[in-house]
């Protein structure tokens, strides 16, 4: 069976590439489980904003996350809860979905779950001054010329001390879970590449053991002035 999703996708990339020019800026931030995306997400917009109104703009810079689910899940009609579902345990392809499932229905529902993600993932980073976290927001925005997209990664054994503390879990139980969590996030990253497609969505990849946040922020918004787009 066709692959409606992709469909979708390849119809819209033609209507939106006229556009693209003219949108952004855009950060994304991809990352492993156990990195600081959120908390990367909120220094760079602090830092951002603060930056324009030294320069006597107004503060425009936002970033997006749960939002995203939230917006998905007003078009959907359905609980925020149940798009975060399927976005954390249905991350398998598509094709994958109907083969387990047996159900054309089913398919066609999580197609359009995701359309409706990818369109508001899309609209979001169009609208410009957007730090967007995850969701596969580096390979949906990838193409925005005004955009730069971060990966976060870390080494297993610090991702699982960082997940160990955080949730209050032993090392052991933390480790199952990140590993876990990384296979659905790059399933789910990977339903939304082009078939073939052998393109490398990250412009930088940084590591979370030997960088703090803050040093990750000064080095991205370095690398934002460097690509004007601040």
């Amino acid at each position: 069976m066709e692959n409606l999703f992709l469909r979708y996708m390849g119809d819209r990339m033609e209507h939106f590439s006229s556009r693209l020019a003219k949108m952004g800026p855009v950060i994304t931030i991809s990352r492993e489980s156990g990195c600081p995306g959120n908390e990367l997400a909120e220094m760079l917009k602090t830092k951002l904003n603060q930056k324009r109104e030294k320069e006597g703009l107004p503060p425009i810079w936002k970033w997006v996350n749960k939002e995203i689910l939230m917006k998905a899940s007003e078009e959907l009609k359905m609980s925020p809860g149940d798009v975060a579902t399927f976005v954390k345990e249905r991350g398998s392809s598509l094709l994958e979905d109907l083969v387990s499932s047996f159900s054309e229905s089913y398919y066609v529902r999580n197609a359009r779950i995701k359309k409706v993600v990818f369109d508001v993932i899309r609209n979001m980073t169009m609208e410009g001054h957007v730090i967007a976290v995850g969701r596969g927001s580096g390979i949906i925005a990838w193409e925005i010329p005004n955009s730069l997209h971060l990966y976060l990664e870390a080494p297993l054994t610090w991702k699982s001390n960082m997940v160990s503390q955080y949730k209050g879990i032993s090392i052991p139980e933390a480790r199952k879970y990140v590993l876990a969590r990384d296979i659905q996030r790059l399933k789910f990253r990977n339903s939304f590449r082009t078939k073939f497609s052998d393109e490398i969505y990250y412009d930088v990849r940084f590591n979370c053991k030997s960088f703090s946040v803050d040093e990750i922020s000064q080095m991205v918004i370095h690398m934002a002035e460097q690509r004007k787009l601040i």
